[in-house]
């Protein structure tokens, strides 16, 4: 876990990590969100319904969204964050249970009188291709 102070952080900072998503994470969302959606565990549902489009089921949009939680989190700032909001959220593209994601935030604005950064984050799968992108401003509380 990250300790990044507001007077450490700079513009053009970045961050990135990566997280499989694995079946054992979709099962756990489901049970904790209660979103029984056969898209998200059926995969004949899911080839069917978008027409070939998706090789199997989809994973959980907001599976993935947690992802900017764990930015904020763990890497940029860490320790000392608190989100406050997460504008401008997009899925561009499906996530498969086995995708390895690659999360990559930057520091695009800093306030301090505010002690609020605002980050760019993007999401892409192994292929390179972005599945998820988000504007989060993250107060820095130290």
């Amino acid at each position: 876990m990250n300790e990044y102070t507001l007077a450490e952080i700079s513009l053009g900072m970045e961050c990135s990590f990566t997280r499989r998503i694995t079946s054992e994470m979709e099962d756990a969302f489901r049970t904790i969100s209660g979103d029984e959606n056969p898209l998200h565990k059926d995969d004949g549902f899911a080839e069917t319904i978008s027409d070939g489009k998706f090789k199997g089921h989809i994973s959980f949009g907001m599976l993935t969204a947690s992802l900017y939680s764990t930015m904020a989190g763990m890497y940029l700032p860490g320790k000392y964050s608190l989100i406050h909001s997460i504008d401008e959220l997009s899925f561009t593209n499906p996530v498969y249970s086995g995708d390895e994601l690659t999360v990559t935030g930057t520091v695009i604005d800093k306030n301090e009188a505010l002690r609020l950064i605002v980050l760019k984050v993007i999401i892409k799968n192994g292929l390179g291709k972005t599945v998820s992108k988000a504007k989060m401003k993250v107060l820095v509380m130290k």
